[in-house]
């Protein structure tokens, strides 16, 4: 019995540190070779969490950040700042997020190490699946298309308005400019 223990032990130790198939690193590199158009079409209707955050990231790091009906973060931004996946501090640190010209670099390179899984590079030290200040830059995107989708709010107009006259009757405009009276 001691001895099976031990195993099983040695068994989930061993799983719990191996690197991540290969299939992710694969997901990475197909986003890299599809063009922006189908990234942005995958962007809004994949159910695939890890999908999701490989195609932004692609995205953010060819400059796209939205398009006149989705922007990055719209749908990922949800976990930012909530620790979901527990980190152990060690790992490899043969990267660090100043190793990266931007953040869009730092997540892509993550993901395909693995992450939001496994961080053998400690890339995201807080266990919220985004990498270096990848967060703060889909949260900052999110907000301002969101503010932009406000303002955008046409003004509504209506056809017929009242008007008072000088003896205190009322009337509307019709269309070619003349008054009527019975029309409130």
């Amino acid at each position: 019995m001691n001895q099976s223990f031990k195993f099983l032990t040695a068994f989930i130790f061993l799983t719990a540190c191996t690197p991540p198939s290969p299939s992710q690193q694969t997901l990475v590199n197909q986003a890299q070779k599809m063009n922006t158009a189908s990234l942005w079409v995958q962007q809004q209707y994949t159910e695939s969490p890890v999908m999701l955050a490989i195609v932004e990231a692609e995205l953010a790091v060819r400059g796209e950040t939205r398009t006149s009906t989705s922007y990055i973060g719209k749908r990922s931004r949800s976990g930012y700042r909530k620790s979901q996946y527990p980190r152990g501090g060690g790992g490899q640190d043969t990267q660090n997020c100043s190793d990266f010209t931007n953040v869009a670099q730092a997540q892509r390179f993550f993901l395909a190490a693995g992450g939001p899984v496994y961080d053998p590079n400690n890339l995201d030290r807080d266990g919220d699946g985004l990498a270096c200040e990848w967060g703060t830059y889909i949260n900052k995107i999110a907000r301002s298309n969101v503010r932009a989708a406000k303002a955008r709010t046409p003004r509504r107009y209506t056809n017929r308005v009242c008007y008072t006259g000088p003896r205190g009757g009322t009337y509307t405009i019709t269309s070619s400019g003349r008054k009527n009276y019975g029309g409130c």
